[in-house]
């Protein structure tokens, strides 16, 4: 037993359920304390030290000081992501203004290094939750994320797949989220220390899918062939050599644009 618990955020959307599902099942439960949250909320309680770790934004391993990168895992997306949008009612050259989903941070600024580097656009940005017609109400778009854009009607609408621009415009991946841990983060008396209980988390989740699925086609409403798809072609887990490059990348970008404040090596557990 540890003397303090190693405080855990937990988001429960549909792309990180694989990697959060062997805690959320009893991994590790004498030694972890599980808080749930929306990704920006995570990434504030992580640097305002009430959550030891959490799955973060990428963005915000730039903006947090003192983190660690549980190495080998993220949440990222090969190619065509279908969970990170921007929904336009004017073709993208065309967007002066945009509702950004005020759950998110990486997207955030994926979002507008798109549209400046790709559509040579800056539209106004306005932040809003996560409700398509608010959103368009007073916006030619609208960036959405995770299962409320899963959720999202799209008829009629110019959709933009931002892991897809990505791909397109880079040929790598896009790396959305890391495991992130505070440096003063308690350590846990066990051989290995906490990064094998993020691992096996993952692999808990991946042999539980099914499980997962058919949860998910119940709040989400996809089928269970998109939603197995979603979950082993448009989201990957692993954190390699094409993510690591790709992540430099963004930070780069994301530096130049006033996004973050400086670069800063991957320092991983």
């Amino acid at each position: 037993m540890v003397s303090s618990p190693f405080r855990l955020s937990i988001i429960d959307y549909l792309n990180a359920a694989p990697l959060n599902h062997g805690f959320k099942h009893g991994l590790g439960w004498e030694h972890f304390h599980l808080k749930f949250h929306y990704p920006s909320a995570c990434a504030d309680r992580l640097r305002d030290g009430e959550v030891d770790a959490g799955i973060v934004s990428s963005i915000e391993y730039l903006r947090i000081p003192n983190l660690l990168i549980v190495p080998g895992l993220c949440i990222a997306s090969p190619k065509r992501v279908r969970s990170v949008v921007i929904l336009s009612k004017v073709p993208p050259e065309q967007i002066r203004s945009l509702a950004l989903d005020t759950s998110s941070r990486t997207s955030v600024v994926l979002a507008q290094l798109l549209l400046r580097e790709r559509y040579g656009i800056s539209p106004l940005v306005q932040d809003l939750p996560p409700d398509l017609p608010l959103m368009l109400e007073t916006n030619d778009a609208a960036l959405m994320i995770g299962d409320a854009a899963m959720r999202a009607p799209r008829q009629g609408l110019f959709v933009l797949d931002l892991a897809e621009e990505w791909h397109s415009w880079t040929g790598l991946p896009f790396v959305f989220a890391l495991w992130l841990i505070r440096q003063d983060a308690p350590e846990l008396p066990v051989p290995g220390g906490v990064a094998p209980f993020f691992h096996r988390s993952l692999e808990i989740g991946m042999a539980q899918l099914p499980a997962i699925v058919e949860e998910a086609r119940r709040t989400i409403g996809w089928t269970k062939i998109e939603l197995q798809e979603y979950l082993t072609e448009n989201i990957s887990y692993t954190f390699g050599e094409a993510e690591r490059e790709s992540l430099a990348l963004f930070f780069e970008k994301a530096v130049r644009h006033g996004f973050a404040p400086k670069e800063k090596p991957l320092r991983f557990l």
